[in-house]
C-alpha cells in the first residue's frame, strides 16, 4: 500500500545479478524451455536473454539488501527469480529509488525502456493504471509503528495530529498525510483534513530503511508504512518498537508492466498463474511468512 505515484525522472542504479536456471546464451539459458512455450524473442526485452526487474530494495520483508551477503532478497525478489527461471531468462534486479520506477518502465519505446517490469509493493490504483498495466499478485494494508510502550496512544490516523511522523517519499502513506491536492479526498494536513489546525510534522525519506531510523532514535512519534514492513521491524527491534493500529485494510498490489507490450504482459500473467497452480507461488510466500497476503486470498 505504500506506493502511490512515480515521477517521470529516473536514475538507473547498481545492478544486482541473481541466479537463473543454467548457462546464459544470447536468447536466455541453454537447455531450458520457457513456460507454456512462450517465445521470449517477442517480449521486447531490454536485454536479450535477461529479465530486468526494478525494485526499491529497502522494504523488508518484500525486498531488501541482505546485510550479511549484500545481495537483494525478500519475497518479491524470490518471485522475480522464479519468473526469470520459468522464462529461461537471467534475472537482473536493479535497486532503484521507488519514485523513479514507473518512469523507467514507460520510457521510450518497447524494448528501449530501462526495466522490463517492477515488482516492488506497488498498490494498484487509478492514477497508476493511467500510466502502466498492473498484474495483481499480493495484498497488503497500512499500519503505524511506534516506540515501545506507545502503541496504546494511537487507534486511528487522526491521533497523529500534532505528532512527528516518518514516511517514505512517493507513497500512499505520505499522500494520506500531506495530500495530493484532491479536495474530494484531502490529506490529514490539507484543508478539510483532520489535522489541518494541528498539523502532523512529516519527515520524508527517499528509502524505507532511512524512514525507520527516526522512530528508532526517538525523533519521530511514529512511522507509517505497509503492514508487512511494520511487522518486520517490530520483530527486528522488539525492545525498541511495537506495532500501532492497522489504518487501511489490505488491498491488491501489482506487478508493473508497460501498456504497449501485450506479449510481455501475457507472458508474466501466464507464468504467475502457473506458479499459483503448481504451488510455487504459495511456497515463496510461506518462506517469508506472508501467506496471509496471497492474491487471490486463500479460502
Amino acid at each position: 500500500m505504500r506506493r502511490l505515484r512515480s515521477a517521470l525522472l529516473f536514475i538507473p542504479l547498481a545492478v544486482g545479478m541473481l541466479v537463473g536456471c543454467g548457462s546464459t546464451t544470447s536468447s536466455g539459458t541453454a537447455g531450458c524451455t520457457p513456460q507454456s512455450g512462450i517465445d521470449t524473442s517477442k517480449l521486447n526485452l531490454v536485454l536479450s536473454g535477461k529479465l530486468v526487474i526494478a525494485t526499491d530494495a529497502t522494504y523488508p520483508p518484500q525486498e531488501y539488501t541482505d546485510p550479511t551477503t549484500g545481495k537483494y532478497t525478500g519475497m518479491e525478489v524470490d518471485l522475480a527469480n522464479e519468473f526469470a527461471k520459468r522464462l529461461c531468462l537471467t534475472p537482473v534486479v536493479q535497486n532503484v529509488q521507488f519514485s523513479t520506477i514507473i518512469g523507467g518502465i514507460t520510457a521510450s519505446s518497447p524494448g528501449q525502456q530501462y526495466y522490463d517490469m517492477s515488482i516492488s509493493a506497488f498498490t494498484i490504483n487509478d492514477d497508476r493504471k493511467k500510466q502502466v498495466d498492473m498484474i495483481p499478485y499480493f495484498t497488503a494494508g497500512e499500519s503505524l509503528i511506534v516506540p515501545k510502550g506507545k502503541g496504546s496512544a494511537y487507534t486511528k490516523l487522526a491521533d497523529l495530529c500534532g505528532k512527528t511522523v516518518s514516511v517514505e517519499a512517493g507513497t500512499v502513506e505520505h499522500d494520506e498525510i500531506a495530500g495530493t491536492g484532491d479536495p474530494t479526498n484531502p490529506g490529514l494536513n490539507e484543508p478539510g483534513g483532520a489535522c489541518v489546525t494541528n498539523k502532523i510534522k512529516l519527515l520524508t525519506f527517499d528509502t524505507q530503511d532511512k524512514a525507520i531510523q527516526p522512530v528508532l532514535n526517538g525523533t519521530a512519534d511514529a512511522g507509517y508504512q505497509d503492514s508487512p514492513v511494520t511487522d518486520h521491524y517490530a520483530k527486528q527491534y522488539p525492545d525498541k518498537l511495537e506495532k500501532g493500529p492497522i489504518t487501511v485494510q489490505p488491498s491488491p498490489e501489482g506487478i508493473v508492466v508497460r501498456k504497449d507490450n501485450p506479449a510481455f504482459e501475457s507472458a508474466i500473467t501466464t507464468v504467475l498463474n502457473a506458479m499459483r497452480s503448481d504451488g510455487a507461488y504459495l511456497k515463496i510466500l510461506n518462506t517469508w511468512g506472508l501467506s496471509n497476503g496471497a492474491y487471490p486470498p486463500l479460502s
